[in-house]
């Protein structure tokens, strides 16, 4: 099973270890701010109190026995530079670091990074996507003009199944759950499965084959 390190203990970073522990996984957390450490203790596999920034930190934590790293830190651009520079050549399999603007985005690619995650930017976009399109209740933004998204089905929908929509045909779009009245989602559904007014469908595909059908604005 994947184990993880989160580097930095903000509130992105501390969400971020208690789900990932909340999901079974091997975290440990570093921040050098004791009360955050503490705070979040017994939640983890193993907690450091340190400077992530001072290399002798990172080994003697074990931090290369982990299979992903998170750089949460952000504020301070070179802590950000110097400590996903040192996982690099820690050889940690997979390095993500979090930006805080594009400029950062920037050199963190640079540095190497395997993933830059830039939360405000990300949910931002996300959020102004959701807000055009009447129908959507959850939108995503994935890669190279694909999204997945969480629609309430047109009224034409009602009474018909999805052999009858056929839209992985009509629209190339995959159907990955729908959720009806009860509140319940059915993943891979029933291609026989009739639709009733207020049920919703997740779906994935290119973004202009979504919008047909989520009543963008």
């Amino acid at each position: 099973m994947k184990s993880f390190c989160i580097i930095g203990l903000g509130s992105f970073g501390q969400t971020l270890a208690k789900s990932l522990a909340s999901n079974g996984r091997q975290v440990m957390v570093i921040d050098q701010n004791p009360q955050r450490v503490n705070a979040i203790a017994d939640l983890v596999t193993s907690a450091v109190i340190g400077d992530p920034t001072n290399e002798n930190v990172l080994k003697s934590s074990g931090v290369r026995n982990f299979d992903c790293c998170i750089n949460c830190l952000y504020e301070n651009l070179s802590d950000s530079i110097l400590v996903t520079l040192m996982l690099k050549e820690l050889g940690i399999p997979q390095v993500v670091a979090r930006a805080g603007n594009e400029r950062h985005r920037n050199v963190l690619e640079k540095l190497g990074a395997d993933m830059v995650v830039f939360p405000e930017h990300d949910m931002g976009e996300n959020l102004s996507q959701l807000l055009i399109r009447k129908n959507a209740v959850d939108y995503i933004e994935l890669h190279d003009g694909y999204c997945m998204a969480e629609i309430t089905i047109p009224h034409s929908w009602v009474g018909r199944s999805l052999v009858q929509l056929d839209l992985r045909k009509k629209l190339d779009l995959s159907v990955i759950s729908v959720r009806h009245g009860d509140g319940k989602a059915r993943y891979n559904p029933d291609p026989d499965t009739l639709f009733t007014s207020g049920d919703h469908v997740t779906v994935v595909g290119k973004r202009r084959d979504v919008d047909k059908i989520s009543g963008k604005a």
